[in-house]
């Protein structure tokens, strides 16, 4: 790891009235840091290189938490981040990270859906009752249940996403 531009990056952290581009900026650097990447090579980048390392030397399959963040979700953990280092300055939470629901600050994970529509397509799973163990396929991969599943369809399971949660995602994308 190049210290130097670890601690870099890390300043634009304890900085006031930086940007939500530095901010953005610098932790996905900080990551790229932190998973062993070269530096501005990008996290994506580095995503894609673990994984296909994964895929060419295991025997089972990628563990998706043991990769790097995608860039979507860094930049949501970053400015979550930035926000927790800076609460004394008084920033609004709503603009780095959170939104609000049922008068709770919760995080925004992503924008992005998690793997491309193809992928999400493929993976459901056939849980017997309410998705709520370490056996359903969809949680094990940190997806919700979708309609593609086999019993619950994505309706009313332990594992799918709340009816807040999918109005703050086409509230915000319309």
């Amino acid at each position: 790891m190049n210290n130097d531009h670890f601690k870099e990056q890390t300043l634009v952290f304890m900085s006031e009235n930086k940007s939500k581009e530095e901010v953005i900026k610098a932790g996905q650097e900080v990551l790229v840091c932190l998973f062993g990447g070269l530096p501005y090579n990008g996290l994506d980048i580095l995503r894609f290189r673990k994984f296909l390392n994964k895929v060419s030397t295991g025997t089972a399959w990628v563990q998706v938490h043991t990769l790097p963040p995608t860039s979507d979700a860094a930049r949501f953990h970053s400015l979550r981040v930035y926000l927790q280092s800076q609460t004394w300055i008084d920033l609004k939470a709503q603009e780095y990270g959170w939104f609000i629901s049922d008068n709770k600050l919760l995080p925004t994970k992503s924008v992005l859906p998690p793997a491309p529509e193809v992928l999400l397509n493929i993976i459901r799973c056939y849980c017997k009752q309410n998705c709520d163990s370490k056996c359903c396929t969809c949680r094990k991969h940190r997806l919700d249940c979708s309609i593609s599943c086999g019993e619950c369809r994505g309706v009313n399971c332990s594992n799918s996403p709340s009816v807040t949660d999918d109005e703050h995602f086409i509230s915000n994308n319309n």
